[in-house]
């Protein structure tokens, strides 16, 4: 069994949906998937497979509604991925999910309030002990390939000693058609746009190939 954690330092960053959309496409090609719902204050996660069985889309897979870290990582049946949506503040319960899984996603804005915001969550967790090469920062909300480029520049003069961090080169960006999927109960790679979906695609295929490296 593979585990993925997503988790981030505050709202609104797209993190949920990654989850999902890892699911939907891993789903979607034959794997047994199941996800944990840490965010015990939204169970976004939740509400939205809810929706999903009402309008019989499919793919649909489990979720389990779980209170804590140590439920998060024990609920899964032997998938093989299994995905914790962590809650939308990272707390202590986070290092020790981090610890535990194959692969931290941050999903994180690109404004530098937000990546200051990771930065210091990527610090903590590798002072916790986490492993750098399990560590990953994606961009999400974002406008355009130049404020990308201008992130990923920021990022790169984050100092983490002999290593570095791992930045993916795509992004989901900033675009109404997501919204609209999302607040249907479909997943960013089932959009009524095939080049949004296929950018969203690549940026799960872009995790899936660190997850399962």
């Amino acid at each position: 069994m593979n585990k993925v954690a997503f988790i981030s330092q505050s709202g609104n960053v797209m993190k949920s949906s990654l989850a999902c959309a890892m699911a939907v496409e891993c789903s979607s090609n034959g794997l047994d998937v199941a996800i944990a719902d840490l965010d015990k204050e939204h169970r976004t996660v939740a509400q939205w497979l809810t929706t999903r069985i009402e309008n019989e889309i499919e793919p649909t897979f489990p979720v389990h509604s779980v209170d804590s870290a140590t439920d998060a990582l024990n609920c899964f049946n032997n998938e093989s991925l299994a995905i914790i949506d962590a809650p939308s503040r990272a707390t202590s319960a986070t290092a020790l999910i981090a610890q535990n899984v194959d692969l931290v996603v941050l999903p994180t804005p690109p404004s530098k309030k937000d990546i200051d915001l990771s930065l210091s969550t990527l610090y903590q967790l590798v002072n916790d002990g986490v492993p750098m090469n399990r560590l990953v920062l994606v961009f999400t909300r974002v406008g355009s390939a130049a404020e990308l480029n201008q992130a990923i520049e920021y990022v790169r003069m984050a100092d983490f000693g002999d290593s570095s961090l791992q930045v993916l080169s795509s992004a989901i960006w900033e675009r109404v058609g997501y919204r609209g999927a999302i607040n249907d109960s479909y997943s960013i790679t089932e959009t009524s746009f095939q080049t949004l979906n296929d950018s969203a695609k690549g940026v799960v295929h872009q995790l899936l190939s660190k997850l399962l490296r």
